[in-house]
């Protein structure tokens, strides 16, 4: 530790607060005392870093990504081991992952995706030449900096964990490889390479595309047989705008099988960078194999195989020449065949060869040159020509419509139906309740439609359809837009503390949702808020506060009535030490947490020692010994103990027996320790002859009549009324 109180490791690197949590480490934001800068630090988990094979793996990835130098990847800077556990320091990025800005935002444009998923695919171009496959391409994996700059993070780091769990679906304590964005290979658990990235990054894309996974189910087990078995909804069925080009990358991406897919990074990001210079549609593939002539041409774009079963090649790297045979046939006599289904007769052989192969373009935007540009100059020739005559017919149409050529001028309106017809009134710039009054009166239904609108007060209509002056039926519905006004806009909080802004919050009309961190402010001062300050939110919605729990504290979690598991789990996850102590309790059920020393809410160093408190259900008592008591003295006794009752017999004794109206026997018997509120059995004397004096009712069925006749003898032989002696 340092003078200040602050974490350090390697004697350089400060820890500042911690930003993040994730399946395998937690992030904290660090301070290099050595070059005076920012950085990331990551800090394993303990039980990664118990694992001495996982952690050999972990620091040879490490090294490797270490040796990565690229602007589109999180660059690491050093890794060592301090305080039982192992850390690595990467380069610290200001700005929010995908996943952040997705739910911020929403599905974003489908250029800006394109743009994102080109910088990403740079990025794993340059890993995977490296020799280094991700393995866990997610939203929350692609850092967005405040200056718009993508990075990819976590490289070398899932591989080894992929390596320690034997790239299964899921690994205890860890979250590896989402399975929402798992290649069917990785679910598996067949080999990967980085075609398996490129899956992981095509359902990135599809996401920021659509808005949504293209696989989602109940269980992450259920997620990878989707990935395995199901194909997904091109995102144009799914009413997204989208164009040719792209939602075929998409699909190409998707593909199960990986040979199908794109061979290598840069592959896919020389297409894209062609999507984004304006190349939106794919054009027509000519020449076929003579197998391709039922009618079922290869699919473009799906990344699947043509319907023969034969392997399409990939396309090659722009610029390179392809490499390799390609089988070709002389053509037949007349000519070459033209068209996109021309059919390539086989070579002419003393035998049956095989049929030649389908070659593609070299990309989906590759140009196609063709012979029949004549033909086409023709037909745009001949579509023009038509277009102008019906528009010429349309002209003549509604200009003799309009009565313009008639000497006595246009037709005034004779027909009932015409003279039925009602002007619509003005009503822009009336309040709602008058255009409603007014267009009531003149035989017409409003109908309010509501939007914001700054500059125009509430509840004025500031647009109307019909327009007015024009005329519809009575009865007909005039639609009008009325402003809803400013919509409220989010207070500024930040700096001040938990109490005040609160209300300040709450005061406007907005849930307040309370998260805490660790933080260099005083504890209990918010130091964020989502949304920021000034965006605009109608009331209702909530809005999240981040308060501080000082520097390297954070609050005790409330585990009040969960299990003893639960709660161990909970305070592990906040990075407590955890221990038990049993107590008994008459409120709490046995089993469940009454409450932790110190308390819940009480702000505490990370990595405390809490004491979980948990009930040991109602607490034991001894049972007191009350046999030779007289019946009322040791129901007392046994009351008292916190104990009741239980079923009262009685035994006959002789009659003027001392022992009349006295327990004779206990069940339990005397000293045992038993729960409170257990019943207490017992067996009482009574006279054996009906004399005056007797103790107990005559005839002693039921409990109640037991009691009674106890209570009566309760203090001995009953008195004779006075004056009778």
């Amino acid at each position: 530790m340092s003078d200040e109180g602050l974490t350090v490791f390697n004697g350089r690197y400060e820890l500042l607060r911690r930003i993040a949590r994730g399946g395998m480490a937690d992030v904290y934001l660090a301070r290099d005392a050595s070059l005076d800068r920012q950085v990331a630090v990551k800090v394993l988990f303990p039980e990664f870093a118990n694992d001495p094979s996982f952690v050999e793996r972990f620091r040879r990835e490490a090294k490797a990504a270490a040796n990565l130098n690229h602007p589109n990847i999180v660059g690491i800077y050093d890794w060592g081991q301090e305080q039982g556990t192992y850390y690595i320091v990467m380069e610290y990025v200001v700005g929010r992952s995908m996943a952040d800005v997705m739910r911020s935002t929403g599905r974003l444009s489908p250029d800006r995706a394109a743009e994102i998923a080109s910088d990403v695919a740079e990025a794993l171009s340059s890993a995977h030449n490296a020799g280094l496959v991700h393995r866990d391409i997610k939203l929350g994996n692609i850092i967005v900096s405040d200056d718009g700059q993508v990075k990819v993070a976590d490289f070398g780091i899932a591989t080894a964990l992929a390596r320690r769990t034997g790239d299964n679906l899921t690994h205890i304590g860890s979250v590896m490889g989402t399975a929402t964005y798992f290649s069917p290979e990785q679910a598996q658990g067949k080999a990967l390479d980085g075609r398996s990235d490129l899956y992981s990054l095509g359902v990135v894309l599809y996401e920021m595309i659509v808005g949504k996974p293209p696989f989602t189910a109940d269980t992450s087990t259920a997620v990878a047989v989707k990935h395995v078995q199901e194909r997904p909804l091109a995102p144009s069925l799914l009413g997204v705008s989208i164009v040719e080009s792209l939602e075929a990358i998409i699909l190409k991406l998707l593909a199960k099988n990986p040979a199908n897919r794109y061979p290598k990074a840069e592959d896919l990001r020389g297409d894209l960078q062609r999507y984004l210079a304006g190349a939106h549609s794919i054009p027509a593939r000519t020449g076929q194999s003579p197998q391709v002539r039922t009618g079922q041409s290869p699919r473009v774009g799906t990344g699947e195989r043509p319907a023969t079963g034969s392997q399409v090649p990939p396309a090659p790297v722009a610029g390179r020449p392809r490499t390799g045979p390609v089988a070709t046939a002389p053509p037949p006599r007349g000519g070459p065949p033209t068209g996109p289904r021309a059919q390539v007769p086989a070579a002419p052989g003393p035998g049956p060869g095989p049929p030649p192969q389908y070659v593609p373009p070299a990309y989906y935007y590759e140009e196609v040159h063709r012979s029949d540009g004549w033909k086409r100059a023709v037909l745009m020739f001949l579509g023009l020509v038509v277009l102008l005559v019906a528009l010429g017919f349309l002209g003549w149409t509604f200009y003799d419509s309009l009565g313009l050529g008639d000497s006595n001028g246009p037709a005034e309106p004779t027909t009932p139906d015409d003279a039925a017809l009602i002007e619509v009134p003005d009503v822009s710039g009336l309040s709602y309740g008058e255009a409603d009054a007014l267009l009531r009166s003149a035989g017409l239904e409003p109908e309010p439609s509501y939007q914001v609108n700054t500059g125009v007060p509430e509840n004025t209509v500031f647009a109307q359809s019909p327009l007015a002056g024009q005329r519809i039926e009575e009865g007909a519905t005039v639609a009008l837009t009325v402003s809803q006004g400013e919509i409220p806009r989010v207070p500024p909080v930040r700096g001040r503390n938990r109490v005040d802004a609160t209300e300040i919050l709450r005061s406007a009309g907005y849930e307040v949702i309370v998260i805490e961190g660790t933080s260099q402010a005083e504890a209990g001062i918010v130091v964020g808020q989502e949304p920021s300050s000034n965006t605009e939110l109608a009331p209702g919605e909530a809005v999240t506060i981040t308060v501080s729990t000082g520097p390297g504290q954070i609050f005790v979690p409330d585990v009040r009535g969960q299990t003893l598991s639960q709660a161990f789990q909970t305070l592990i996850e906040q990075g407590f030490r955890v221990g038990e102590r049993r107590e008994p309790s008459t409120i709490v059920e046995a089993g469940q947490v009454i409450d932790t020393d110190p308390p819940h809410g009480f702000p505490v160093s990370a990595g405390l020692e809490v004491i979980v408190i948990t009930s040991d259900g109602l607490p034991l008592v001894a049972i007191p010994d009350v046999q030779g008591l007289l019946f009322d003295t040791g129901k007392l006794s046994i009351e008292r103990a916190g104990l009741v009752i239980g079923i009262v017999t009685f035994e006959p004794v002789e009659p003027g027996s001392a022992d009349v109206g006295r327990i004779l026997a206990q069940t339990p018997p005397p000293n045992l320790e038993v729960s409170a509120e257990t019943p207490v059995d017992v067996v009482v004397g009574e006279s054996s002859e009906g004399e005056g004096d007797q103790i107990g009712p005559e005839s002693p069925e039921g409990e109640g009549g037991e009691t009674e006749g106890i209570d009566q003898a309760g203090a001995g032989p009953p008195e004779e009324p006075d004056g009778t002696g």
